[in-house]
């Protein structure tokens, strides 16, 4: 326990030592703020080769609660503040509430005849933007107020100086005004600032959309909850960093796409904290199942809700709202290394993954609350889609290990399960070996006075014993009975040896078979006042069978159905040719079988007359029969109507054999 705690704190402390690098390299070099243009209050200046593109950050004139244009500054107004670009999220701080109006105004000083191009990202949530006095574009309507949030790009020469003015106006959202800085070089820089941006938002986006489909196919097809939650927290994720495209395409819905932003956010904390709990086995936890869950899905609702329904008639709100947001990604995270940590603790295998996923992210979230105002990204993403990245990163791998672990599980179940197989297999031959010996034995010992019987009946018969015709008759009646359980025996005795496929197979006429069969029968079957009749086709049809194996599958199906025949019933025995197949039919006139018995009738052991004595093997030893001569047995009934069996045998080719 202490070993995999020490390990657990040098994990943390390597991911927080290799983050905190990270994000300071992306700090260095690839912040607007550490590449803003010089300047003083109310001018920037752009000097040298224009290679890349800098920033508009500092110095600007900023007038809350007024619309000003180009020519209302020629009248030598004086500026009321100076601010930086992401100095202010809203326009709470002036005005006392995000809705409101402002003006921005800057002056750039440059090299004469220098052609650039001005890219402005989205303003929120509607603007317009003028350069040397011309009205350069606009984003939606500043009055009357029609928000459309789109990022701009405006070409321009410049004369020496170049005067931007940027109005704002926002009734919508609880970001207001100008929140991140323009971005001003050659049209070529830009547009490969743009085009790396772009690209960046591109592999997060899409390699994230393509893990969420690599997990919600298989839980499609098997319903498993880990790929189900890493499929979501995949696309959530995805929808989440789509936003570069919508505002490059300039997509008018402004409130439905930043609820969009915020709910899927939120949804990748919820996915993550559910995965986290799966893994960590927290997910059996009161305090994970009653308070955790529950709280990441009402945030959910709380990032839907608001921003639609209630933050537009309550602006006073939206800064109580922003914070709430920064805590609970705060809380998330703090909770998901809590979850971390216990799994390491108890030794999972996935708790290193988690942790350093967790971690990430934590750290993350932290560096951008620390950070707001004084980093923003020029070519990647923000610190906190990068730790987002990292959950889905984390979490697919540990979906990975997880199926690798499973996979190797399975094999070593499987292999303890063959061994288990064979050991049963073993004893099961063990047990029927012996299961055999002992019937052998029982056969030996039961066929000796069987023999005596017989020899006694040979006696009386040649002994020269006065006996009436009607005894006599008796006498060999007898006597052929018991030569039908000598041959039952000896077919026994061929089951106990295992030589059931060695069947003495020869030609059969089933024409004649079935004659001798029904003569020998017919005054046993008649014996209780049933009929039994024998209908024959005038073609003799031929087949290859064992005589004593057929002998026994007729008798089961005609005593059967004498057994359920009354006595002035009719027992038929026919014979006719289907396709390549002899149907040997036995008819009754008893009274049928249930519809829900009918399927189950072959099945070894089924019977409904066990109270009578009847052990179900009957109908087995039918079915047993069939399938060793290469036929079928079926049955069809109707309750009241009778039982017909319908006994097929592939019909021999009389032509071929004599050919042969």
């Amino acid at each position: 326990m202490k070993k995999q705690t020490k390990w657990g704190l040098l994990l943390v402390i390597a991911v927080l030592a290799a983050g905190t690098a990270i994000y300071s390299l992306l700090f260095a070099f690839d912040n607007k703020y550490t590449a803003a243009l010089p300047g003083g209050y109310g001018y920037n200046i752009l000097q040298g080769d224009q290679k890349d593109v800098a920033f508009l950050v500092d110095g600007w004139e900023y007038y809350p609660g007024q619309l000003l244009e180009p020519a209302d500054f020629s009248d030598g107004i004086t500026a009321e503040a100076y601010t930086y670009i992401g100095e202010h999220a809203n326009f709470s701080d002036d005005l006392g509430t995000p809705y409101g109006t402002a003006t921005y105004r800057l002056v750039l000083y440059s090299d004469p005849g220098t052609h650039l191009s001005l890219y402005l990202p989205e303003l929120l949530c509607a603007g317009q933007v003028f350069l040397d006095g011309a009205l350069a574009g606009s984003h939606g309507s500043v009055d009357p107020y029609m928000p459309h949030v789109i990022d701009g790009l405006y070409a321009f020469t410049s004369d020496g100086s170049t005067e931007i003015v940027i109005q704002c106006a926002n009734y919508t959202h609880y970001y207001s005004g100008m929140y991140y800085p323009p971005a001003v070089g050659s049209s070529g820089a830009v547009f490969r600032l743009l085009a790396m941006r772009l690209a960046v938002y591109g592999f997060l986006c899409f390699s994230s959309f393509a893990i969420a489909v690599i997990n919600l196919i298989p839980w499609l097809t098997r319903r498993d909850r880990l790929p189900r939650q890493m499929g979501f927290l995949s696309l959530a994720f995805a929808v989440r960093v789509s936003y570069p495209f919508f505002r490059a395409l300039g997509v008018p819905l402004v409130s439905p796409l930043y609820a969009l932003e915020d709910l899927c956010g939120n949804l990748v904390l919820l996915c993550a904290i559910l995965m986290a709990g799966e893994l960590s086995g927290a997910a059996v936890r009161r305090y994970h199942r009653i308070i955790v869950v529950p709280a990441a899905a009402a945030l959910c609702v709380y990032t839907t809700v608001f921003p639609l329904l209630i933050l537009p008639y309550t602006p006073w709100f939206f800064n109580i709202y922003g914070i709430s947001l920064y805590v609970w990604k705060l809380a998330a995270g703090c909770y998901l290394l809590f979850l971390a940590g216990r799994t390491l603790r108890e030794g999972r295998p996935m708790g290193k993954r988690l942790l350093c996923a967790a971690g990430f992210y934590g750290l993350s979230i932290t560096a951008s609350v620390t950070t707001v105002g004084c980093f923003e990204p020029i070519r990647g993403a923000w610190l906190e889609e990068y730790g987002g990245f990292a959950l889905v990163l984390g979490f697919a791998a540990l979906t990975v290990r997880r199926c690798v672990f499973l996979a190797r599980e399975n094999s070593r179940l499987a292999f303890h399960l063959q061994e288990e197989v064979d050991r049963k297999t073993r004893g099961m031959e063990t047990l029927l070996k012996e299961r055999r010996e002992l019937l052998a034995n029982l056969l030996h010992d039961l066929k000796n006075p069987l023999s005596a019987l017989q020899g006694y009946a040979e006696l009386v018969r040649n002994g020269n014993v006065a006996l009436d015709q009607e005894t006599a008759f008796y006498l060999d009646a007898l006597t052929d009975r018991v030569e039908v359980v000598g041959e039952r025996f000896n077919l026994l005795q061929d089951f106990s040896r295992s030589e059931r496929g060695l069947l003495n197979m020869e030609d059969i006429c089933l024409n004649h078979f079935l004659t001798e069969f029904y003569q020998f029968n017919q005054q046993d079957i008649e014996l209780a006042g049933q009929e039994f009749r024998l209908e024959l086709p005038p073609e003799e049809i031929f087949v290859r069978g064992s005589r004593e194996r057929l002998r026994i599958a007729l008798e089961n199906l005609c005593y059967n159905a004498l057994s359920f025949t009354p006595p002035d019933g009719v027992i038929t025995l026919s014979l006719k040719g289907v396709d390549q197949s002899a149907c040997i039919m036995v008819r009754d006139t008893g009274p049928g079988i249930a519809a829900e018995d009918l399927p189950h009738i072959f099945e070894r052991g089924f019977t409904r007359r066990s109270s009578l004595g009847g052990e179900g093997l009957g109908l087995f030893i039918v079915r047993a029969v069939a399938q060793e001569h290469g036929g079928s047995v079926e049955a069809e009934s109707q309750p009241g109507a009778g039982c017909l069996f319908r006994f097929y045998i592939p019909v021999l080719n009389r032509q071929a054999t004599e050919m042969v």
